[in-house]
C-alpha cells in the first residue's frame, strides 16, 4: 500500500529543514513573495496570481523569459503577488505537472505508474487533487481528460502554468502543501502517462457521411470531361470513396480544420465537377485541379471549346450590348412586415418621434441580426454562404434628425433582451481581436458576477456579436490616421463575409477567431464622415459593405408621446426567443463550443440572381451615363444585402411556426 505523508506548510518553522530537498524549502516558505523568489532561484518561471488566475494582463513573455528576482518584487509590491504559479515547459527546464483533480485520481495513477510517484507532489487547495512534479528530457504536449471516472486529469507542459504553494484557494481558502517532499523526480520521456490520460477521453463517433444538399453553381460552358476524370482520379489514388457521383475524402484544405478534417468531410460531385466541404464551403473545379496540381491548359482548359460554324466574313459594323432595362426584376405585391418588426417600429418610431423611420427600422434589424449571429445561412448556387449579419450606417446632420436614439432605443432592446451579444467597443486590433477570440478581460476576477456570468455567457458567441458605434466616423478616422490600429481596416471587412477562421499571433499571443458574423450599427455626421474616410476607403472595399442609411426623402416629424413608453414586454421576449430558438453552444472537453447552424430553406434564389444581374447591369461601362467607380461596389452587393434582410424576415416569420428552419420564399 502507497503511504503518503502530509507536510503543513504552516509547520514548515517547526520543522529540520536543512536535510529537505531545494522544491520543497520553496514550497515551505513562510510568505508568497519569500516562496516565488527561492523557486526563481530553482529556474522555475513565476507568474502572480490572483487566486487561481494570472494576475497580469498578458504572460506569453514570461512563457520564455523568466522575471527576474527585481521584477518579482514590483508584483509584490504592487499588490499582484496574492497567489503564486509556476510556468511550465522548456523556460522552467522542462517542467511538466500532473494535475489530478479527484479523490480517485491519485490512487489510480500511483498503481499504473508506481515509478513515478517517487517526486515532489503538493496536495491542492481545492481538497481532493494533488500536483505531481517532473522534469522530462522530452516535452509533452498539454492534455487534458475532463469529467472521467476517477475525476479530471490534466498533463501540464508547455504554455499552461499551477498553482504552487503556499498558495491559498481562492473558494475554500484552504492552502497547496507539500504532500511528497521529494526532489522532482527526471525522467526521459512521459509518453506512457500521456497516452494514459489519452485513453480516458470519449472516443468520437465517426458520422456516416452522406452527399451534401447544395446545388451545383451555374457557370458559363461545359467543364471540360478531360478534366474531370483527371480530377477523379487524383482523388481516387489518395483514397477517396465512391459514393455514386460523388467521391468522398479528406477535405483538401485540412489547414482549415480544427482536427485537419479528421472524420473526412469533403465530396466531389464527378457529374457536376465542384466539391463541398462543411467548413470550406463550395469549391469550384478550376480551384480543386489547382490546388491538387493538376494542369488544367495540358488537357485542354475549363470548359468545352465548342464547334465553330464556318463564318464569312463581312464589313458590318461592331454591335454594341444592348444598354440594360430601366425596369428592375419584378418583385412581390405589398408585403406586410412581420410582427415582431411592426411592433418594434411602433413603439420606436413614437418614442424616438424625430427620428427617420429608416433608421428606426435598421436598428430593428440589427437588433434581429445580433440575436441570430452566426446561427442561420443560405447556401447560394454561386458557391458561398451567406448569414444574415449587417454592417449598417445611420448619416445624418447633427441635432435635427436625432439619430443617436434609434442606437439608444437599440441598445436597451437588446441589453434587456440579448446582453451578452452586444460586443466591448474597440480600443485597439489586438484588443478588438482578444474579444473576437473569447478572451476574458484581465480584471475579470474583479468584475461583478452578474458581469463575470455576461462574459462567461458570451464566450461561445464570441465573434458573433453585435457592436454599438456613436460617432462611427471617429472609428474610421482612428483607422486611417493612428498607428495602433492598422490592421483594424483589413479585420472588419475580413470578419463581414463570416469566415470560419482567423488566427493572429500579437504580442499577448495567439488569437483564434472562429464562426465570425459580426454585426455594426453605427451614426455619424455627413461632415464627420467626410473627414475621416478617403477614397481608398473606397477602393478597398471597407465602404461598401456598410449600408450607408440617409433620411427618407419624405421625412416628416411624428407627433410626441405624452408619456414615457417603455419597451414592451413582448418585443424583449420575442427577441430572446428567437436568440433561444436557434442551435446552442455545445459543451466540449474544453467549454463551450460555438453554436452550429441552421441551413435555410431557400425558394428564392432565382430571383435574387436577376435581381444581382440587373443590379450589375447598371455598371456597364457602356451606358449613357457611367456609374460613379466608388458605387459599383455597392451596387455588387446589394442583391446580397437584400438576401440577409429577407433571411431576418424569414427568422421572424419562422418564430411562429413548428418548422425545423426557415424558408426565405420571393415575398421577403
Amino acid at each position: 500500500m502507497l503511504s503518503i505523508t502530509l507536510y503543513d506548510t504552516k509547520e514548515s518553522t517547526t520543522m529540520n529543514t536543512e536535510h529537505q530537498p531545494p522544491i520543497v524549502r520553496a514550497a515551505q516558505s513562510a510568505t508568497t513573495i519569500e516562496a516565488a523568489l527561492t523557486y526563481a532561484a530553482l529556474g522555475l518561471s513565476i507568474l502572480p496570481l490572483n487566486g487561481k488566475r494570472p494576475a497580469l494582463t498578458s504572460w506569453a513573455a514570461l512563457q520564455k523569459t523568466a522575471a527576474t528576482a527585481e521584477v518579482i518584487r514590483g508584483w509584490s509590491s504592487a499588490g499582484l503577488l496574492q497567489n503564486v504559479g509556476l510556468i511550465c515547459g522548456a523556460v522552467s527546464g522542462n517542467l511538466v505537472v500532473l494535475d489530478l483533480d479527484g479523490a480517485a485520481g491519485y490512487p489510480a495513477f500511483a498503481a499504473t505508474f508506481p515509478h513515478l510517484t517517487e517526486t515532489f507532489t503538493v496536495a491542492t487547495g481545492g481538497g481532493v487533487g494533488q500536483h505531481v512534479y517532473f522534469y522530462t528530457n522530452r516535452l509533452p504536449s498539454s492534455l487534458k481528460a475532463m469529467g472521467t471516472p476517477i475525476g479530471n486529469l490534466e498533463l501540464c507542459a508547455e504554455g499552461r502554468q499551477v498553482v504552487a504553494p503556499p498558495s491559498v484557494h481562492p473558494i475554500t481558502n484552504n492552502t497547496y502543501r507539500v504532500e511528497q517532499p521529494l526532489d522532482i523526480l527526471r525522467v526521459a520521456h512521459l509518453d506512457e502517462l500521456a497516452a494514459w490520460i489519452e485513453s480516458f477521453k470519449p472516443r468520437e463517433a465517426v458520422p456516416e457521411w452522406n452527399p451534401p444538399r447544395v446545388s451545383a453553381p451555374a457557370g458559363q460552358g461545359n467543364l471540360n470531361p478531360r478534366l474531370l476524370d483527371a480530377i477523379r482520379d487524383n482523388l481516387l489514388s489518395q483514397g477517396f470513396k465512391p459514393h455514386g457521383e460523388w467521391l468522398h475524402g479528406r477535405c483538401l484544405h485540412p489547414e482549415r480544420h480544427r482536427n485537419s478534417d479528421r472524420n473526412p468531410s469533403f465530396g466531389f460531385n464527378a457529374i457536376s465537377g465542384y466539391g463541398h466541404c462543411y467548413v470550406c464551403g463550395t469549391l469550384l473545379a478550376k480551384d480543386i485541379a489547382a490546388t491538387s496540381s493538376i494542369d488544367v491548359a495540358s488537357i485542354g482548359g475549363l470548359f468545352e471549346k465548342p464547334v465553330q460554324p464556318l463564318v464569312v466574313a463581312t464589313r458590318t459594323a461592331i454591335r454594341q450590348p444592348a444598354p440594360p432595362s430601366d425596369e428592375p426584376p419584378t418583385v412581390a405585391g405589398d408585403y406586410k412586415l412581420p410582427n415582431w418588426l411592426a411592433q418594434y417600429l411602433e413603439w420606436a418610431g413614437a418614442t424616438g418621434n424625430q427620428t427617420p423611420m429608416v433608421f428606426h427600422q435598421a436598428a430593428g434589424l440589427w437588433l434581429l441580426a445580433t440575436a441570430v449571429g452566426r446561427r442561420l445561412y443560405g447556401e447560394a448556387p454561386w458557391g458561398v454562404k451567406l448569414y444574415p449579419n449587417l454592417y449598417l450606417m445611420l448619416i445624418a446632420g447633427t441635432t435635427f434628425y436625432r439619430k443617436s436614439t434609434a442606437y439608444k432605443l437599440a441598445e436597451g432592446v437588446a441589453r434587456a433582451a440579448i446582453p451578452h451579444m452586444l460586443m466591448p467597443t474597440p480600443g485597439s486590433p489586438e484588443r478588438f481581436q482578444e474579444a473576437l477570440a473569447g478572451r476574458m478581460p484581465g480584471n475579470y476576477d474583479k468584475l461583478a458576477r452578474e458581469q463575470q456570468e455576461r462574459l462567461t455567457k458570451a464566450q461561445p458567441f464570441a465573434a458573433q456579436r453585435g457592436l454599438l458605434k456613436d460617432e462611427v466616423a471617429g472609428l474610421f478616422g482612428a483607422i486611417n490616421r493612428k498607428d495602433y490600429m492598422v490592421g483594424m481596416k483589413d479585420l472588419l471587412m475580413e470578419l463581414y463575409d463570416c469566415p470560419d477562421y482567423v488566427d493572429k499571433d500579437t504580442q499577448t499571443g495567439l488569437n483564434i477567431v472562429q464562426n465570425a458574423a459580426l454585426s455594426i450599427l453605427g451614426v455619424t455626421t455627413p461632415a464627420s464622415l467626410s473627414c475621416a474616410v478617403s477614397g481608398g476607403d473606397w477602393d478597398n472595399g471597407l465602404l461598401i459593405r456598410f449600408a450607408l442609411l440617409t433620411p427618407e426623402p419624405d421625412y416628416v416629424e411624428r407627433p410626441a408621446s405624452t408619456s414615457y413608453r417603455a419597451v414592451p414586454q413582448p418585443l424583449i421576449d420575442d427577441l430572446r426567443r428567437l436568440h433561444d430558438r436557434l442551435p446552442q453552444p455545445e459543451p466540449t472537453d474544453f467549454g463551450l463550443a460555438a453554436p452550429g447552424a441552421l441551413r435555410l430553406e431557400v425558394q428564392c434564389w432565382a430571383e435574387c440572381q436577376a435581381y444581382g444581374d440587373w443590379l450589375r447591369k447598371r455598371c456597364a461601362p457602356s451606358g449613357d451615363t457611367e456609374l460613379d467607380e466608388r458605387l459599383k461596389g455597392v451596387y455588387g452587393r446589394m442583391h446580397v444585402q437584400a438576401f440577409k434582410l429577407a433571411s431576418l424576415f424569414a427568422a421572424l416569420d419562422w418564430l411562429d411556426t413548428n418548422a425545423d428552419t426557415p424558408t426565405v420564399n420571393t415575398q421577403h
